[in-house]
């Protein structure tokens, strides 16, 4: 990390993070009632911090592990004076545990590790208890996006869904739902059209 993404650690962490053990309401985390969208693994956090800056009606929790993404992310909800964003700097298993049941509206996983390797498959974050998780977590009708460039995944993914009576696929018949077009395009993104590699997405309901 950078020195000024070590100084954003350590001086904005207590203003924009959330440790879900202290907070008995996620509402209080904001000063305005409003939808909660969460996204996952956020990266250099540019996707979280444009939705945010566009849809400031809209609550917004990132999960991330890698401090320079944190750092980055809370450097930039400071510069641009947000209050609809705070930052999970932990596991996404403990903030999907601490959340309660149909806390919700949507939740996205853009581009996250593929683990492409077969003896690395039970690492990858999306699984079946993973989705029966998070069909607990989001309201009826709430929204699940997934966006990946490793066919294998995503066709695992939608057979996980496939199966699981808690999903509706928005795509129907034809599988994969259109690219986000509010979603800014990240670096793992670019990295993939560089590549000229398909991008798989996928977009699920929450029947329950």
């Amino acid at each position: 990390m950078t020195q000024a993404q070590k100084r954003g650690i350590v001086n904005l962490r207590s203003k924009y993070a959330c440790d879900l053990e202290t907070i008995k309401d996620i509402g209080s985390l904001f000063p305005t009632p409003g939808p909660l969208a969460l996204e996952i693994g956020f990266g250099n956090s540019d996707n979280l911090i444009s939705s945010a800056a566009a849809r400031p009606n809209t609550n917004y929790i990132g999960c991330e592990v890698h401090p320079p993404g944190v750092a980055q992310a809370l450097i930039a909800i400071e510069d641009c004076g947000l209050t609809n964003v705070k930052i999970f700097y932990r596991d996404v298993h403990d903030l999907v545990m601490g959340l309660g049941d149909l806390s919700l509206d949507s939740v996205d996983i853009f581009f996250p590790d593929p683990w492409p390797k077969k003896k690395h498959i039970k690492r990858r974050l999306v699984q079946s208890k993973f989705l029966e998780i998070l069909a607990l977590k989001l309201k009826r009708n709430g929204i699940f996006r997934f966006s990946t460039d490793n066919l294998a995944y995503a066709l695992d993914v939608l057979e996980l869904t496939r199966h699981n009576k808690c999903w509706r696929n928005l795509a129907g018949e034809r599988l994969w739902s259109p690219r986000p077009t509010q979603r800014v395009i990240t670096r793992f993104e670019e990295k993939a059209r560089k590549a000229q590699s398909e991008i798989f997405e996928i977009s699920m309901c929450c029947l329950i």
